[in-house]
């Protein structure tokens, strides 16, 4: 039995190569990659790193990869180089509803039915929208990409154990481990608080990944991102008939997520009549898929985060106070980047060394100026931020060091967010400069004046003024 779920795709595939766009024709998918037939192989080598336009579910879809092997003369296997949530909201989709409408398991070709959620035969999920099951997948059949050789500095504030990328070296990231630690253990509901792109749903990988059900499934719902009036169906499934074209039960969130973790993301979303039902679940752990009678149990720890102040949601009448209080049992609040201090710098190098990996340059750092901006600029967008500038400056420079220029950072938001502090200016740059020679100079004649004047090419007059303007007299 393969551990790749694969399936039939004979669909046309454009593959940019060195000398632009090729048109191929594809044979099967798989999460990890895609296998196909082309016959112009001239402007492509072994190990290329190539771009794939696919039509998959009617829509065309853009993805990174890179040439793993040829077979013959005309075909190739290209392994896929996307994050887990790009794979499962794409190939993901594709292969679940090739399984329900051809009724095969990917894995051991045996009979399902269309709306089964693992196979009866061997035993093996068959949603592949689920990122934790694509995430898990993955990580099997490739191994771990970011291994080796970062520097000491940052292996020692990555959380690998949960993983997960969640650095911090900083009083208040060190906080917030120790709760994700102390959380962890129980089964108590937790409110994750912090801005938009601070890393919540890590933090509820974190806990889920420490707690004893980790071996279970940890489904994610943004409560934000699903109109309002297909969110219950969403979160508690419903019953054939239930509404108009509800052909066949569907299997909610709450449901998939039995034995293990549900995140609730951007709960401050939810309306108020499904927050009476989410309460009502929270109380004893059971709910009825819309359009049922019949209760169903789902043995679930509920971790919900919001960008919003919930309190004041509630005295607005938005939020529901009996449900606020049942969330909020325990708290993690998560600070914003430019309050982190140093981590910004360590999370840059972490992310530069794997992008760098994932698009196969070698590259070595930042320069000065670089380092100076993303330590000063204030990341209104946060981590989320701080990844997309970083990939977007990997992927498109051909330097060995990351400088200014190639952070793709608003000019106006520079100017106002890191004006004064010396980053671009002249005369500070120069003044650091002649400090640090002069102080070198004087450690190294021992202060002897005259020998520090020859060295630095000055008079003695002027030695005396620079020792006394930097100290040294």
């Amino acid at each position: 039995m393969r551990l790749a779920p694969r399936v039939p795709f004979k669909e046309e595939i454009h593959v940019k190569c060195r000398n632009g766009w090729l048109k191929a024709l594809g044979e099967d998918i798989s999460l990890f990659g895609v296998k196909f037939r082309l016959d112009n192989w001239e402007s492509c080598e072994d190990k290329d790193w190539v771009k794939l336009k696919l039509r998959i579910n009617n829509r065309e879809n853009v993805l990174n990869g890179r040439i793993y092997r040829k077979e013959g003369s005309n075909r190739a296997v290209v392994l896929f180089n996307e994050e887990d949530m790009m794979i499962s909201q794409t190939i993901g989709s594709f292969l679940t509803s090739q399984v329900r409408s051809n009724g095969r398991c990917p894995y051991c070709k045996s009979s399902v039915a269309s709306d089964i959620q693992e196979c009866p035969s061997c035993h093996m999920p068959l949603d592949f929208t689920r990122v934790d099951l694509v995430s898990a997948l993955r990580r099997i059949k490739v191994g771990d990409l970011i291994t080796g050789k970062l520097p000491e500095e940052i292996k020692g504030k990555v959380c690998q154990e949960e993983k997960v990328e969640f650095i911090g070296s900083c009083d208040s990231m060190k906080k917030v481990f120790d709760l994700i630690r102390k959380y962890a253990p129980t089964d108590y509901p937790v409110l994750i608080l912090g801005e938009t792109g601070t890393g919540k749903e890590l933090t509820a990988r974190a806990i889920h990944e420490r707690s004893h059900r980790k071996k279970g499934p940890f489904v994610a719902i943004n409560c934000a991102a699903i109109p309002k009036e297909l969110l219950e169906a969403e979160l508690f499934g419903y019953e054939k008939g239930a509404f108009t074209g509800a052909e066949r039960r569907k299997v909610g969130k709450v449901e998939l997520a039995d034995g293990g973790t549900l995140f609730l993301d951007e709960v401050g979303e939810l309306p108020m009549e499904l927050q009476a039902k989410l309460l009502r679940f929270l109380e004893d752990l059971s709910f009825e898929r819309v359009g049922g009678t019949k209760g169903i149990k789902a043995d679930v720890r509920v971790i919900a985060a919001t960008n919003k102040n919930l309190k004041e949601l509630v005295e607005q009448g938005l939020f529901r106070e009996d449900l606020y209080y049942r969330l909020k049992v325990l708290t993690i609040s998560l600070p914003p980047l430019r309050d982190r201090e140093d981590d910004v710098i360590i999370m840059a190098k972490y992310f530069l060394e794997k992008f760098s990996k994932e698009q196969g340059k070698e590259i070595l750092g930042f320069t000065d100026d670089a380092s100076e901006l993303i330590r000063n600029y204030s990341w209104p967008g946060n981590v989320r931020e701080l990844i997309n500038v970083l990939r977007k400056a990997v992927v498109l420079t051909d330097k060995k060091y990351i400088d200014a220029g190639d952070l793709d950072i608003d000019a106006d938001k520079v100017s106002k967010e890191i004006a004064g502090k010396g980053i671009f200016n002249l005369k500070e740059h120069i003044e650091k400069l002649e400090q640090e020679l002069v102080e070198k100079a004087y450690r190294i004649t021992g202060g002897n004046v005259s020998k520090m004047a020859s060295m630095l090419g000055v008079s003695r007059p002027t030695v005396y003024k620079l020792m006394e303007k930097y100290g040294l007299s």
